[in-house]
């Protein structure tokens, strides 16, 4: 959400065939040559069989021209379903199909072959094609699949190395320090999370934030750590949320890609039952009124972190009482969908939150999940933070 109750998209999950084409776009070319000869090879070798089964005396002009076509077109369309061109495959159908008639027209054979020694030479030769193309083929698939095989289980091996440093940079929490209760956990949507949630101290209080990094993956988990780093590094020097956003985009923004910004929403506590805090372009502050059982909404004041060059972040207050809940969370818990598209958003979460606000903090974040998950497919990395006063 940004001001005045706008809102702004995240990427979205890739699709799978938006991965298969990420995958191919990274493969290195020597292997994509090794999988386009191997299909060439590998259907080469059906031209090879359809002049088998034909016992027509062939040329040396006819049998080549038979196998490239048939190679050719296999690769032609081998590629167009990697590019995802499939509206174009009926086309190479047509293009097939008159190559083939052509060769037909210009070389007509005359007769079968009636030479019993002839006729097995000419099927000796072709079946002998037939077997060295088919090999060929094969050794070249083999050594794709090799070669991709050690690449996928380095990345593997570093994925799994990034998995345990999110891990490590991303704990669940649950803590009590003076009147408040804090607890925060994310879960994330795959290897790597690129979503944040924090508690730090300070001279004088302490601090609890949440963020949410733009895209999925190593990059938004690396500009996390950042985000994190950035964050604690500046907490001694004071100042109210909105001025410790502003220190970290000044820091972030030289540093980041073009495309990729961070919502946040920051609470300061300074040991009395005032919060200050600063929303940028993140999901509402939810404060679950014990007195009146009701949830009140703050609205973000701010635009993402990273959006411009040069920002300002106004941060307001608020007074907390005995019993109030303080929740932040990220859209992975409202951008769910069932299988027609439709979207669980704010409200079920909110009335789901009101329900459940007078449970411990855990049980909280576990029946919101619930929720989520019971709704639709976790497409996004989910975290929460939630805060009790209990005067």
């Amino acid at each position: 959400m940004l001001d005045g109750g706008s809102s702004i998209s995240k990427p979205r999950e890739y699709s799978t065939a938006l991965y298969r084409e990420e995958f191919w776009r990274v493969v290195p070319i020597s292997s994509r040559i090794s999988v386009l000869s191997a299909v060439f090879f590998l259907f080469a070798s059906i031209g090879f069989v359809m002049l088998l089964i034909h016992p027509v005396r062939q040329t040396v002009g006819s049998t080549v021209a038979t196998a490239l076509i048939s190679g050719f077109c296999a690769v032609g369309y081998a590629w167009l379903a990697t590019v995802r061109k499939y509206w174009y495959m009926p086309l190479l159908g047509v293009a097939e199909g008159a190559m083939f008639w052509a060769l037909a027209a210009a070389y007509q054979p005359a007769s079968l072959i009636d030479d019993k020694t002839a006729l097995q030479k000419q099927l000796g030769i072709l079946g002998a094609l037939a077997i060295l193309t088919t090999c060929l083929g094969y050794v070249l698939f083999i050594v794709f699949i090799r070669r991709e095989g050690n690449r996928y289980f380095r990345i593997q091996t570093e994925m799994e190395l990034a998995r345990d440093i999110h891990r490590s940079l991303v704990p669940r929490f649950e803590r009590t320090t003076g009147a408040f209760e804090v607890f925060g956990a994310s879960i994330a949507s795959g290897a790597v999370g690129g979503d944040l949630v924090d508690m730090a101290d300070y001279p004088g209080g302490w601090v609890s934030y949440i963020a949410d990094i733009s895209g999925h993956g190593v990059s938004s988990g690396v500009l996390m750590a950042m985000f994190k780093t950035s964050i604690r590094s500046r907490l001694a020097s004071g100042g109210s949320p909105g001025e410790l956003l502003e220190e970290v985009h000044r820091a972030l923004y030289p540093l980041k890609m073009p495309n990729m910004f961070v919502t946040a929403g920051v609470l300061r506590f300074t040991g009395s039952e005032r919060v200050d805090f600063s929303l940028a372009g993140h999901p509402p502050l939810m404060r679950y009124s014990r007195v009146g059982r009701t949830v009140v909404e703050y609205e973000p004041q701010n635009l993402p972190v990273g959006i411009m060059p040069e920002q300002q972040f106004r941060a307001d207050s608020l007074q907390c009482e005995p019993g109030d809940v303080l929740l932040l969370l990220t859209d992975g818990f409202s951008e769910v969908f069932k299988s027609d598209g439709t979207e669980l958003g704010l409200a079920p979460l909110k009335q789901e939150f009101q329900q459940a606000a007078d449970r411990p903090l855990p049980e909280i974040f576990d029946r919101l999940r619930d929720l989520s998950l019971a709704y639709g497919k976790q497409d996004d990395d989910q975290t929460i933070l939630l805060v009790r006063y209990a005067g």
